[in-house]
């Protein structure tokens, strides 16, 4: 009973913390190209587009990095990778820069994704495989959800550096609670 409410603790906390720092990205990610650069809704698509071409391209092999390496040490990679890049977003000082961010967060991604869901399939191996991936995406729905609205009011009352900066620290937290939970 012991392990099975700390696998289900490990995919709570794993879903919470991983979907924050996408679900504080999101809504404002738009806005912020847009004022900050006085760029067009067709460049906030090309760059989204950019986004999911990289990480496309490097799942496969991020996959295999995961069963070379371990999926700890290459999720963590990958989040601390992405709070690099989040932290990227202040000092960006163009649209090229962004395109180098974007690439870099497209790496992030598909360093993180592969070796998730491996960690999450790992959690539920014996017969509620299904009951902790359902869980987990669950999770990170309803966390990505209230990130949204926490993203609208921390950009609007703040800043978007302040943002920034605090989705940098719930993926670097991610990152370090993985290792963490390992030992």
């Amino acid at each position: 009973m012991l392990k099975s409410s700390r696998t289900l603790m490990l995919a709570l906390a794993l879903s919470t913390l991983y979907s924050l720092g996408v679900g504080l990205l999101g809504p404002i990610y738009p806005i912020f190209v847009i004022n900050r650069f006085s760029a067009t809704v067709m460049d906030v698509g090309l760059l989204y587009a950019f986004f999911c071409g990289v990480a496309a391209l490097f799942k496969t092999a991020a996959g295999r990095l995961t069963d070379v390496y371990g999926k700890e040490r290459v999720f963590f990679a990958g989040v601390m990778m992405g709070a690099l890049c989040s932290l990227g977003y202040i000092y960006v000082p163009n649209m090229t820069g962004l395109y180098m961010i974007e690439f870099l967060f497209g790496v992030s991604y598909a360093l993180q994704r592969p070796s998730i869901l491996a960690l999450m399939v790992d959690l539920g191996k014996k017969k509620k495989s299904g009951t902790i991936l359902g869980m987990f995406e669950s999770i990170y729905d309803i966390t990505e959800a209230v990130a949204a609205l926490l993203s609208t009011v921390v950009a609007t009352k703040i800043g978007f550096e302040t943002l920034f900066f605090i989705c940098s620290g719930c993926q670097a937290t991610t990152g370090i609670f993985v290792l963490k939970c390992k030992r």
